[in-house]
Parts: structure tokens; sequence; C-alpha cells
């Protein structure tokens, strides 16, 4: 009788799990903030909890996410107000505020407007509070955009000028020496390092540029008339991911850096809907799971302003995994500037939904939509017979890291520490029974803990606060 019933639940749970793993994914699409508050281009900084924004009154503002609903605190998103006069959204030149980080420095980067007169600005938080000044060494800025990574010794930030001449970078640690690179357009950092992704100015051909070097030089990809590239280090394959908006903007592509040094095409696609939503906007590559993804709007016009519905969608760059979700709800609406943001074991999608009020008047709703990526990694159990299982405490974490395993008691274990870009922070041997690290000389950000003992293996994702 006990084999029977043994059997019988192993079966339940087997057929519960199938079942599970089949469930459809329903989009959960959630107002994320006060809906009467207009939140223009939002920017999230997960190591802190903190979000940076942009009024309709010009003001820079920075609130906190509640820890456990991942909603804007206070509703409004006027936790702090950091500065005023900044450039007001409008074709031509406009970007919101940014995050510039590195070691021990939480900065942002933004635009104003002085005098009819843009200048970038810049806000540093000291001791708690924030102190701004307008960097009025630099006229006619445009398009501040900056580096984001806690571990760089030093951050950068970038723009380009009216003039369309070129892009120029500053460091943070030294804001009067402005660097330069002539004819090239288009300018973002790669998601993990001080690489700037771009364009030939007049024929738009991708490339990057290694700005880490004396001598500046820039690297082509492809002969593509492109827009919206990307840069960042798949863990998955270990190598460099260079993507790109093409074909006049309905095809998005992803090139891989090959161990020879050359790049090759890996993977494209179009929008996943039928005109008129053929435009692939906003994509924006993010990292879950030791897996790249990228979010996006399909949409009715090739920058997706045209004050017409969208969608917002994921989709795995890798080929043979074949994601392609769309994660806002059935409603028709208007949606502009989706951002992946990773909270803990989940990965979100935040976007704008523009609301009009009135005919002359409209608001921007913050929206928070679930991937379902959770359901794949932590929802539900995958194991093999290589596989052991590991709880991590407490996450988020500041000087120590404790971990459990299903490994046998006192056994040697093999840890590797990954950032969020898939780069070795940490390599080292402890035994089972000895089951902490002290992490306190990693920056905060994202990290994978791997551990490997007589072959089996297991990996948790961890923050450091």
């Amino acid at each position: 009788m006990h084999k029977r019933h043994l059997l019988a639940f192993l079966i339940l749970s087997v057929f519960t799990q199938i079942i599970r793993a089949q469930t459809p994914f329903v989009a959960n699409d959630v107002i994320a903030a006060d809906p009467s508050a207009s939140i223009i281009d939002p920017e999230y900084n997960m190591a802190l909890n903190m979000v940076c924004w942009q009024s309709e009154e010009k003001e820079l503002w920075v609130c906190m996410l509640d820890p456990i609903t991942h909603l804007y605190s206070p509703p409004d998103g006027k936790g702090v107000l950091i500065d005023q006069d900044l450039t007001p959204p409008t074709f031509g030149g406009w970007n919101g505020p940014e995050w510039l980080l590195s070691q021990g420095t939480t900065q942002i980067i933004y635009n104003q407007k002085k005098g009819g007169v843009r200048y970038p600005g810049l806000a540093t938080q000291v001791l708690g509070g924030w102190l701004s000044t307008t960097l009025m060494q630099y006229p006619d800025a445009l398009y501040a955009m900056a580096t984001r990574n806690y571990a760089d010794s030093s951050g950068l930030f970038l723009f380009e000028s009216q003039s369309n001449d070129g892009i120029r970078w500053v460091s943070n640690s030294d804001l009067n020496d402005c660097h330069f690179y002539p004819d090239i357009t288009l300018g973002f950092f790669a998601d993990d390092n001080q690489q700037i992704c771009c364009a030939i100015d007049h024929s738009r051909q991708p490339g990057f540029l290694e700005v880490a070097t004396t001598l500046p030089f820039f690297t082509q990809i492809s002969n593509d008339t492109i827009g919206a590239p990307s840069m960042w280090n798949d863990p998955e394959t270990n190598s460099r991911m260079f993507m790109y908006r093409t074909n006049g903007f309905k095809t998005l592509k992803i090139f891989q850096e090959n161990s020879d040094g050359n790049w090759y095409l890996y993977h494209s696609f179009n929008s996943p809907l039928p005109a008129p939503y053929e435009y692939i906007t906003s994509p924006e590559p993010f990292v879950f799971g030791g897996k790249s993804y990228i979010s996006f709007m399909a949409a009715q016009s090739p920058m997706g302003l045209s004050e017409e519905p969208a969608e917002i969608w994921i989709a795995s760059i890798n080929p043979a995994e074949r994601l392609m979700r769309r994660v806002s709800d059935s409603t028709v609406a208007i949606r502009v500037d989706p951002e992946p943001v990773i909270i803990g074991d989940s990965a979100f999608v935040y976007y704008t939904e523009k609301v009009h009020t009135l005919w002359w008047y409209h608001v921007h709703r913050v929206r928070k939509c679930s991937t379902g990526l959770e359901s794949t990694y932590t929802g539900i159990a995958r194991h093999d017979k290589n596989e052991s299982e590991i709880t991590i405490s407490p996450n988020p974490c500041r000087e120590t890291l404790k971990f459990t395993t299903s490994f046998p008691e006192g056994s040697e274990i093999s840890v590797l520490i990954n950032d969020a870009g898939g780069n070795s922070v940490r390599s080292t041997k402890v035994f089972s029974n000895r089951n902490s690290l002290d992490i306190s000389d990693l920056s905060p950000g994202f990290y994978f803990l791997n551990l490997n003992c007589n072959g089996r293996k297991s990996t948790k994702q961890f923050i450091v606060q």
C-alpha cells in the first residue's frame, strides 16, 4: 500500500509539473504609479531600488520602488526634488535623465535649458542628499547618455551637439576633459562596459567606439542602415552581442563576435504583428537566468511616437529558443518607452501609457508588466541528476552571503561569482559545512553564485546592496 501511495504521489507530482509548465502565459499589466501623475521617461537603478524621472514642469525627481509590490513610493513619484529647468520633451534632440554610476558614486546626467541654450546637468548623491550643477562648458549638448556600472573606477557620459559633427564624452573624474570623435551619431554606451555603440553619421552604418584607449578607434559591424544600437555580453554564449534596427526599422538584427574577432549575424526577426504594427521600436537587451532577451514595442511608426497604439513584447535572442511573447495586456493603448527591470528572481518591463484625459491634454501613466520568465527559472524547480538545490540568505545582501545546498556534508565546493554581464568577479573553494562568503568588496548590483561539487552544479542569482 505504501508503494502504491508513493507511486501515485510521484505520478501526480509529475503531472502537476507538466500542467504548470504548459500553462499559457497570461499578461499581468498593472498601474505602477498614481494614475494622475505624469511621469516622463523614468530610468531604474535596481542596485538602490531607485527611479529618476522628469516632470511636465521640467523638474528632476527621484523616488523609490516598494520592495514588496515594486510600485512607485510615493505613488506620485515625487520623493526628492533634484533640479529644475530640464529640457522639455520635444522632437529633435531630447531624452530624459540617465543614471551615471561608478565605484562609490551615484549620479544622474540630464538635459537642461537655460537662457534658450541646452547644457548637460549633473546631480550627485552626497550623504543621502543631492548636489546638482549645470555644466556650462558644454553648450548646445544633445542626447546625454551614461555608463551605469558600479564596478567602473570612473563613469562616462556622452553627448552630441546641434552641429551634428560627432560624439563627445567626459569622465566624471574630470568634468573639464572632453574627448571627441567626428562623424558618428546614435551614441549609446554598451550595457556592461565603456564602449560606445554608434553609427557612421552619413551612411548610418553600425559599429562601436573603443574609448578606453590612447587613440579611440571605430569598428564597423555591417553595411546596414540602422537605428537604436546596443551592445552587451551574453552569458549563455559568453560572447559580445551587437543589436540594431534596420530594414526601415522593421527588422531587428543581432550580431555575435566570434573568437577570431569578426562579427557574424546570430539572429534576426521582424515584428510579431502584421501591418500596421510592423515596426520594432525601443529595443533593449536584458540578461536574466543566464540568458539574453530583448524587450521592444510592436509599433505603427518607425519611432513609435505617432500617438497610435502599440504593444510591448519580449523575445529571446537565442534562435533555437523561439520565445516571442506579448507582455502588455490586450487593451488597445498608446504605449512608449519600455524598460526591462530585474528585481530579485523576476524580470519585469515598465512602460509609459499616454492617456488623453481631455482632447488637448494627456498624462503619462507608468505600468508594470510581468514577463513570465520567473516561471521558467524560479517558479518551477528544474533539476537533473547533476544539479543541486541552493538557497541564499539574506538576498539582497551587503557584507556576508550565506548559502545552503544539498551537497554531501563536508564536501569541497568550487565557487564562481559572475556579474550581470557574465564576467567572473570571484573564484574560490569552500567546504559545504562552511557556507558563507565575504562579499563586502563587491559593488552594488546583480550577481550569479555558481557552485560545482564533483560535477553537481547549482546557480542562484543574488543582489549586493
